[in-house]
């Protein structure tokens, strides 16, 4: 077996077919800098690129793509981030970061809206590859040169020492919108009595006396964006 074709199978859990990754960007300069990159790695299959929404969800539904680049200026909000992965379960999004992005608070919320790998926008091609591949077979990565942003996500810690998860994160978000037990269950596709349980969790861990409370030392912590 060549390297090429033993590096492709070492993909994907064991799957023989290389990985097929779309873009969401418009400027035809980035998209075809990441189209030759993509197309020029053995296990690595470009499908298109596209720049809405709305073209992002027909994509994900007509071609199926393994994994989703999304730049930080294409999702500046990471709401794109947030309803891919909701609407696909096995896909995995990877955030390309521009400078403007590279900060604490907007690393963490790319992060809770389910991205599963960030590097620079201007990494080099081998590390835009690895956080492809560790983003779709791993399921986690971020870039060194991303590291010093990412304390407030990658085991976060409470005065107390005790860290919160990547769903605790979630709920916490939901609560500091005023989302009740209910509405975060709903949103979260979970039972109330798990959104009620992972509330409690978030109390405890962040020694909070109620949930207005709970979101207030959450922003003293930086663990929600100002």
């Amino acid at each position: 077996m060549d390297a090429g074709a033993e590096e492709m199978s070492l993909v994907g859990d064991g799957r023989a077919s290389p990985l097929r990754i779309a873009l969401v960007e418009s400027l035809p300069l980035l998209r075809h800098g990441v189209q030759t990159v993509v197309s020029a790695h053995p296990a690595l299959e470009w499908v298109d690129a596209v720049s809405s929404t709305r073209d992002t969800v027909e994509l994900c539904e007509s071609a199926r793509p393994d994994v989703v680049l999304l730049t930080s200026a294409s999702d500046p909000g990471w709401n794109r981030c947030q309803l891919l992965t909701r609407l696909f379960k096995d896909l995995a999004v990877v955030a390309l970061l521009g400078r403007e992005a590279r900060t604490p608070d907007s690393i963490a919320m790319a992060r809770i809206n389910g991205a599963r790998a960030l590097v620079p926008l201007d990494a080099d091609p081998e590390r835009l590859v690895q956080a492809i591949t560790a983003g779709a077979t791993v399921g986690h990565h971020i870039d060194p040169a991303l590291a010093v942003f990412a304390t407030s996500v990658e085991g976060a810690r409470t005065g107390g020492g005790r860290s919160l998860s990547r769903r605790e994160f979630e709920v916490l978000q939901l609560i500091a919108e005023g989302r009740t037990a209910v509405q975060i269950a709903l949103r979260l596709q979970i039972t109330a009595e798990t959104a009620r349980t992972h509330v409690s969790h978030i109390l405890r861990k962040l020694d909070a006396r109620d949930r207005a409370h709970a979101v207030a030392r959450a922003y003293e912590l930086s663990f929600l964006p100002k």
